[in-house]
């Protein structure tokens, strides 16, 4: 779906819609620790995608991306779609590994998420905001770093021995935060 959503940029301009300027609204959680497990030199920093950005600093769980406009600048609604919501429940399941949506020479390595009741509420509710749908399923994850395609298989393995696993599952310990808008909190 990504990749059909970048296929339609110009009817997004035409429509006065700055696809480089989607809202995101995300559930921060404890650093997940890395440190020295990847080269740097395997890390990948996208010309086009500002997110897309070797490691990133934050750890967070992304609850709905494409918002029409900024989050900071739709706080008061994501705040009142959210009321009485309070994350309980986040769970790992694998370390998964996606290829570049937009044909950039990069794989993501992320975190996958169990869909737990409580993430699946957040970003049903955030759904009632006006936003390009620009992935189908919702496939909660915390994203762990963007790797060059090549140092993929190398980037999973130190990611492995760092976090203690050998195969794909694997139990990390998240502690939810507080709720990211996406720019200034």
């Amino acid at each position: 779906m990504s990749a059909l959503f970048h296929q339609f940029r110009d009817l997004h301009a035409r429509l006065g819609i700055d696809t480089q300027k989607l809202g995101c609204i995300m559930l921060d959680v404890e650093p997940i620790d890395l440190g020295g497990a990847l080269d740097p030199d395997w890390l990948y920093y996208s010309p086009t995608m500002p997110y897309c950005q070797g490691q990133p600093a934050e750890a967070h769980v992304t609850l709905l991306y494409g918002l029409l406009k900024p989050g900071p600048e739709m706080r008061a609604e994501v705040d009142e779609v959210l009321a009485g919501w309070k994350p309980t429940d986040v769970q790992t399941e694998t370390i998964h590994v996606f290829p570049s949506a937009n044909g950039e020479p990069y794989s993501c390595i992320v975190l996958k998420l169990a869909p737990t009741r409580d993430l699946m509420e957040a970003h049903a509710r955030l759904s009632l905001l006006p936003h390009i749908d620009t992935f189908w399923d919702y496939r909660p994850h915390v994203t762990l770093a963007y790797v060059k395609a090549e140092h993929e298989a190398d980037a999973l393995a130190a990611i492995r021995r760092k976090l203690g696993t050998r195969d794909t599952y694997t139990y990390v310990p998240l502690v939810p935060i507080g709720i990211n808008y996406g720019g200034d909190k």
